[in-house]
């Protein structure tokens, strides 16, 4: 009797094969609506977004859109509610335990990423974006999905903008670095999130954090 393979990359919602980022999404209703004045839809502007950028690093990008119901391990893109940005975030009974996972480093708290659990994207759709600035927040968020963390100066960085990467995607959504693209090999290859170097000075935190 023939016994039935199974191949264990199933269970991952992306997956990174050589150069190749094949990703399964299901797309909230709300992406399914045309933007006139793009001539698109949301999600053909994000899948877009994310093979544009991504594949300039030298990625070949596969979105293969599902439909609900599809019990294949994916990821879901949904409007952001939370806050007036895009974000990544992990479903919450990940919450929390992540900060084990990642010696404690700040970033993990909501997104606790794992091969397996890359996280769900949130995009904001009330925030009006030009078409061009959307696809590039997209292409942002799927640097999370990817397993990047930020290198901006955000608050859960302390405020600590890294050094030298003005223009890479996780900065300021201009362009995949090749530390970017290096670093998302690790993540895949090690099921460990890749993090930018952050540093905590009080000074400059309490300065930022009480601006006006």
């Amino acid at each position: 009797m023939e016994t039935k393979q199974t191949n264990p990359v199933n269970k991952y919602p992306v997956m990174l094969e050589g150069d190749t980022i094949t990703c399964y999404v299901l797309f909230h209703p709300a992406f399914l609506g045309k933007n006139a004045e793009w001539e698109m839809t949301y999600a053909d502007a994000c899948c877009a977004g994310i093979k544009k950028y991504w594949e300039e690093a030298g990625f070949s990008v596969d979105i293969r859109r599902i439909e609900k119901g599809n019990k294949r391990p994916h990821i879901c893109v949904v409007p952001a509610k939370m806050t007036n940005t895009s974000y990544v975030m992990s479903r919450w009974w990940r919450w929390g335990w992540g900060l084990f996972r990642s010696s404690f480093h700040p970033e993990s708290f909501m997104i606790n990423w794992s091969r397996r659990h890359p996280g769900n994207i949130h995009l904001n759709l009330r925030r009006k974006y030009t078409k061009d600035r959307f696809m590039r927040v997209a292409a942002h968020e799927f640097g999370h999905i990817l397993g990047l963390g930020d290198a901006y100066d955000a608050h859960y960085r302390f405020y600590y903008e890294v050094p030298g990467t003005e223009n890479y995607m996780m900065n300021s959504n201009i362009r995949v670095s090749e530390e970017e693209a290096q670093m998302v090999r690790r993540a895949q290859q090690t099921g460990k999130m890749q993090y930018f170097p952050i540093k905590f000075s009080a000074k400059h935190f309490f300065k930022r954090l009480f601006k006006r």
